[in-house]
């Protein structure tokens, strides 16, 4: 019922201002469809499942990428004269209702995930003239984030996005294997979760932050999603003593010592989950592949 009164709600809000211009006798509609594409990196490198990739972190660790997926939603695009207006997305196996699972890995070499890939996110907008920005919030909506991810629509029904033990979804998985041996894994997602997926759950930490990227044509360019900026402050080699903290990486939460500069590279603030003030570092606008 949820999802049906959305896609009702936003077909609605798509629909209405061009019958309204038709009535008007306004000037001919620019609607069409825009194609935002995102480009998997390791610093300058493209990401490829069973690569491995040096110069990582405080330590400059060598280590291979075995997960990078992650959910995105409220996609806006901004035109020249700062108007913004939303992306209305079609709904398909890795977006639906307004929420988008963008999956980098292929299950191939030592990675861990589906053989399927998206690096894009396809949509309609009323103006598709002189975009030069996208915004979107990383994570899944509120009302969203504590389906029972068996029955849940796709791309909502992926059990390795699910933290069943919080009650949600991983906001983004990124995972990896050091030259040593040692995993170093980055789950985001809501923390503080109690409830049930029948009665609801209250989360005292949501941990979603909403992004801006300039200067991005979407005719010409593609958002680059960089792994070496997200570790860049991180040490990935040293083993955590288990009896303090059991994972080596970060769980988000809020008492685990290796989640702060993950947080900060992605635009987040630990201690509140709220938005750093100083922006991230993961996302970079890069020519479309």
């Amino acid at each position: 019922m949820v999802t049906a009164m959305h896609r009702s709600a936003r077909l609605l809000a798509f629909i209405t201002p061009l019958v309204l211009a038709a009535c008007s006798g306004g000037e001919e509609s620019t609607a069409g469809t825009v194609t935002i594409r995102f480009a998997p990196m390791v610093g300058d490198a493209s990401f490829a499942c069973g690569q491995s990739y040096d110069g990582l972190g405080l330590t400059d660790a060598t280590a291979e990428v075995n997960d990078f997926r992650l959910y995105v939603h409220d996609l806006t695009v901004v035109h020249a004269d700062g108007s913004r207006e939303p992306l209305m997305l079609t709904d398909d196996e890795w977006q639906s209702n307004g929420t988008v699972l963008l999956d980098f890995e292929d299950a191939s070499g030592g990675c861990v995930g589906t053989p399927e890939t998206n690096m894009a996110i396809e949509g309609e907008v009323l103006d598709t003239g002189d975009i030069t920005g996208v915004e979107f919030t990383i994570g899944v909506p509120g009302e969203d984030n504590h389906l029972d991810s068996a029955s849940a629509p796709a791309p909502l029904n992926i059990p390795g996005m699910y933290w069943s033990w919080m009650g949600g979804y991983k906001y983004a998985r990124v995972e990896f294997t050091a030259s040593g041996g040692e995993p170093f894994l980055f789950h985001l997602g809501a923390t503080g979760c109690t409830g049930t997926t029948a009665d609801g759950f209250t989360c005292s930490t949501e941990n979603r932050v909403t992004l801006s990227v300039d200067g991005f044509d979407p005719a010409a360019d593609a958002i680059a999603v960089d792994l070496q900026a997200l570790v860049a402050d991180s040490d990935m080699t040293t083993a955590n003593d288990k009896e303090v903290d059991p994972i080596d990486g970060c769980m988000s939460g809020p008492m685990d010592p290796e989640c702060p500069p993950l947080f900060t590279a992605m635009g987040l603030e630990h201690a509140t989950g709220g938005t750093n003030p100083g922006g991230q570092t993961v996302f970079r606008v890069v020519d479309k592949p």
